[in-house]
């Protein structure tokens, strides 16, 4: 600053010298400059954080405030690896400019011949007397990290969030997309919303314009898509140039109230019903064979005289159970399809994991809530590989079904004070262990239910899990504490002596492992595959995965798979039924490609 009272002009060299110790200081403060200075001292606390966030830094603009006149047209900053830098100059003009506008902000105009070569062409909708008008075009991904180096976080100013860098699920996804499969970014990505003051365009025939600038560029939904594929380029190394991305831009005329109608767009265009991860994979082939099942299979009439049949209504997509009902128009159809289809025996993709996970003794797995246990059972559903439910498996399913509700109910009575979630997983687990697995489902299934003896033993069962995750909970978090798995082993440790009544349990050897979808347990065919894969040596699986690679026969994660199964085999260790079913697939096509294997049981 001059603080001399006069607009004056400052020289280039007064503006560049400045820049000059702004960017010997950055580079300083990323080397660790904080190190070597007292913690009292002003510049601590931001060359620490410049330092701590090293990793993250992908852009970095430089600013230089002065009360004077700059008449600087253009300044070439020095680079720094994996660190795009920008210099601005604020002076008199800019901040009168700003102050001016009536806005708070300098307006972001963006001139597309000073960003790409290539016109920007778009398809224009102007709706009668609207007040706007809409413009849509897919653009290149150069072009928008040319954007954002530009005007970086300036382009977010009316978004809801910044760019939040790769703390969230959703921006490492993008990233991945990016890294992994860039030709698929516009089939996966929603693309950006964005709002304007002003739109110029030049109309090219066949309904189509070509878009020249735009003032008041402002970005009110895709922020973390633009930030992410500006980060993926400057920090990873990807290459935008196969990338595609939908742009709607929504020009606000002066016919309309911009302060009603930009804050509304930027509120509509950020709103949708919350969609949970079990959402997407509602259309995997082991969900949609329950959704049939769950429409054929007649329940058996549950006891008390009524003959009445029923089905479990398995809902595969969220909200289908009130879809169905709907389309019975009067209350008359609509009574009739309930009593077949009652709303107690509607269960979910997440009730169905959470039936499955207990089971299968995993109720710290449980108790982190829906979607992870879901997701949890989702990975183990894919290790059993082409899974796929029939009869009888949904027919246990059931039973497991009631018995979690039932054991759900018993909690409940007992009047614990909290933590019933925890408590009936736990329980259902622990019955699980004490019985080996030996519960009569079938009993269950033909019934209805669980049982008067099997009812009064999970109450006394359930009063042993709550006292024991309470005392070995010690100071801890009892919520926290029942998500570890030392806490279930704790549990089984617990030696709990009371056997279940013998009215509940199979007679003779457990047997139905199929069901339990646990790795461990497979079907006479699975256990089959497993073992012929096992019984190949790992030099030929290691000859594959060489032979895959100079000859380029197999996919990549092919020939990774093969170079696995080697390690398995030389450790002595059997691959999963999934990693079995792969192998021997590419095991048969390799030597139908003319791979000869060294191992004569191959």
């Amino acid at each position: 600053p001059r603080l001399d009272g006069e607009v004056g002009t400052v020289p280039r060299s007064e503006i560049s010298n400045a820049f000059e110790r702004l960017n010997g200081f950055l580079k300083k403060a990323l080397d660790g400059l904080h190190f070597k200075m007292e913690e009292a001292s002003d510049a601590w606390d931001m060359s620490k954080s410049i330092h701590d966030a090293r990793s993250d830094i992908s852009m970095v603009r430089l600013y230089v405030l002065t009360d004077g006149v700059a008449n600087v047209d253009a300044l070439s900053p020095d680079p720094l690896p994996g660190v795009d830098i920008s210099w601005h100059v604020w002076d008199l003009r800019r901040l009168m400019r700003t102050a001016t506008s009536g806005r708070g902000h300098e307006p972001v105009r963006v001139k597309f011949s000073d960003l790409t070569d290539r016109p920007v062409q778009c398809i224009v909708a102007d709706p009668p007397g609207a007040g706007y008008r809409c413009l849509l075009a897919i653009v290149d991904g150069d072009l928008l990290v040319s954007l954002y180096r530009k005007f970086g976080p300036r382009l977010l100013e009316r978004n809801v969030r910044s760019f939040l860098q790769l703390k969230g699920g959703i921006n490492k996804k993008i990233r991945e997309t990016i890294l992994q499969q860039p030709e698929n970014f516009l089939a996966y990505n929603n693309g950006l919303s964005v709002t304007a003051s002003g739109v110029e365009v030049r109309s090219v025939g066949d309904g189509l314009a070509e878009m020249l600038s735009v003032d008041d560029f402002q970005i009110v939904n895709g922020g973390q898509t633009t930030g992410s594929l500006f980060r993926a380029v400057t920090k990873d190394g990807a290459d935008p140039s196969a990338i595609r991305v939908q742009i709607k831009i929504t020009e606000i005329l002066p016919s309309a109230d911009a302060d009603e109608l930009a804050p509304n767009i930027s509120r509509y265009s950020n709103a949708q019903n919350k969609i949970n991860m079990a959402d997407f994979s509602s259309n995997n082939p082991f969900h949609r064979k329950m959704e049939g099942l769950s429409r054929t299979m007649w329940a058996p009439p549950t006891t008390g005289g009524s003959q009445q049949q029923t089905r479990w209504y398995y809902e595969r997509a969220r909200g289908q159970y009130n879809d169905d009902l709907a389309r019975n128009k009067t209350p008359a159809q609509q009574k009739a399809w309930t009593a077949v289809h009652p709303r107690r025996q509607l269960f979910t993709k997440t009730d169905l994991a959470k039936f499955e996970q207990s089971w299968a003794q995993l109720p710290h797995v449980v108790s982190k809530g829906a979607q992870k246990c879901y997701l949890d059972f989702l990975d183990r559903l894919d290790a059993r590989g082409n899974f796929l439910p029939d009869e009888d498996y949904f027919r246990k399913l059931i039973a497991k079904a009631i018995l979690f509700r039932e054991t759900d109910k018993i909690v409940a009575r007992q009047d614990f004070g909290g933590y019933k979630a925890n408590i009936t997983a736990y329980t259902v687990a622990l019955l699980s262990y004490v019985s080996e697995k030996r519960i009569d489902f079938d009993q269950i299934w033909s019934t209805q239910t669980i049982g008067p003896q099997l009812t009064d033993y999970i109450e006394r069962l359930s009063v042993h899990v709550q006292s024991r995750i309470m005392a070995t909970a010690g100071s801890r978090n009892i919520s926290e504490w029942c998500k570890q798995a030392k806490c279930w082993d704790e549990l089984k440790d617990s030696a709990y002596s009371e056997k279940p009544p013998a009215e509940a349990l199979l007679k003779g050897k457990a047997k139905n492992a199929a069901s339990d979808l646990t790795l461990d347990d497979l079907t006479n065919e699975e256990i089959g595959i497993v073992e012929a894969v096992a019984r190949i040596d790992a030099q030929t699986w290691f000859g594959l995965s060489a032979w895959a690679k100079e000859t380029g026969s197999l996919q990549p994660w092919e020939r990774s798979l093969s170079f696995s199964l080697g390690k398995l085999a030389s450790g002595g260790k059997k691959p999963s039924i999934k990693q079995a079913r792969h192998g021997q697939r590419i095991l048969d096509d390799a030597k139908a490609q003319g791979f000869l294997a060294s191992d004569p049981s191959a």
